[in-house]
């Protein structure tokens, strides 16, 4: 059952990205857990708001397209793994599109209810 939850969480986090939806996007964050992401380009942003607001100025792109096939997923208990393999699609600041291939990692944790994103790691291929 654990698996299966964490597989509809997963599946809504990532949905919460691909729609650009920042209030989805936001409840895989608690207070009480600090979360940690790595982009491709070897940036650290660190905490729930930085990272909240990160994501709120990336979701008004509208340029950037995103898909992504899971790996891997492991989950035991109240902790969930994912590897997902990612192709990025936007464009840069000219107007040029470009496009990046990188591995997804991501480490959640069950709290009471829900699943909250713990960290979040981007590796260019």
């Amino acid at each position: 059952m654990a698996a299966n939850d964490f597989n509809l969480a997963l599946q809504e986090h990532l949905n919460s990205i691909k729609n650009r939806d920042i209030n989805t996007f936001a409840k895989f964050f608690s207070p009480h857990h600090s979360a940690i992401v790595i982009l491709p380009n070897g940036t650290k942003i660190e905490g729930n708001d930085e990272i909240i607001d990160f994501h709120k100025q990336w979701f008004e792109d509208a340029d950037w397209h995103m898909e992504t096939k899971t790996v891997d997923c492991f989950v035991v208990e109240n902790m969930g793994y994912a590897l997902l393999d990612v192709e990025y699609k936007d464009m840069d600041e000219d107007g040029k599109p470009y496009q990046m291939s990188y591995f997804l990692s991501m480490i959640f944790m069950k709290t009471e209810d829900r699943w909250i994103l713990l960290r979040d790691q981007n590796t260019l291929k």
